[in-house]
Formats: structure tokens, C-alpha cells, sequence
């Protein structure tokens, strides 16, 4: 019987196992707030409320997508509407 060479055998392994190492992962909610969360700004002083900045696509294939920030309230939250400003031309 033939000896296989150590080349041979690895890119067996890795012809089999490079899908599931290239496979992405979909970020967890808790982990896609958090990556959108604005921590600070450049040239202006901490805030003490969360806020929210990221885009959101309206269809998974479409590169297009709309610009997003969330201000969450500071106090007497259930009190205050969710208001949605959305600025924009002709697609």
C-alpha cells in the first residue's frame, strides 16, 4: 500500500474543513446593540443617556440602507413616544 504524504493529507483536511471554518456567524441582538452603540464623538463631551447609530437594510439583498440613530429617554420612559425622522431623496 501506498504511503500518502503529509501535503496530500492536509489539504484533504482542509478541502473537508474550510467550509465550516468560513462559515459567518449572525451576531446575537445583544451583540448587534451593542456594536451599534455610540460610546463617544469626537471633539464633543460625554453624554450620560445611550444612544444608537447603524443602518438597517430594508431587504437582505439590496446593498441599500437606511441611515439610523436612537436617543433611548432619560427618565419616564414609558411615557415618551418612539418618534421615526427619516430624511431622503428619490431612490
Amino acid at each position: 500500500m501506498a504511503k500518502l504524504s503529509p501535503c496530500f493529507i492536509l489539504c484533504c483536511f482542509l478541502f473537508i474543513h474550510i467550509p465550516t471554518f468560513t462559515q459567518s456567524r449572525q451576531p446575537s441582538y445583544a451583540e448587534q446593540q451593542e456594536a451599534d452603540r455610540v460610546t463617544n464623538l469626537p471633539g464633543q463631551p460625554p453624554v450620560k443617556f445611550r444612544h444608537y447609530a447603524g443602518y438597517v437594510k430594508l431587504r437582505p439583498q439590496d446593498s441599500k440602507a437606511l441611515f439610523y440613530w436612537f436617543f433611548e429617554a432619560q427618565d419616564g420612559v414609558s411615557d415618551k413616544p418612539l418618534v421615526l425622522w427619516l430624511n431622503g431623496g428619490s431612490i
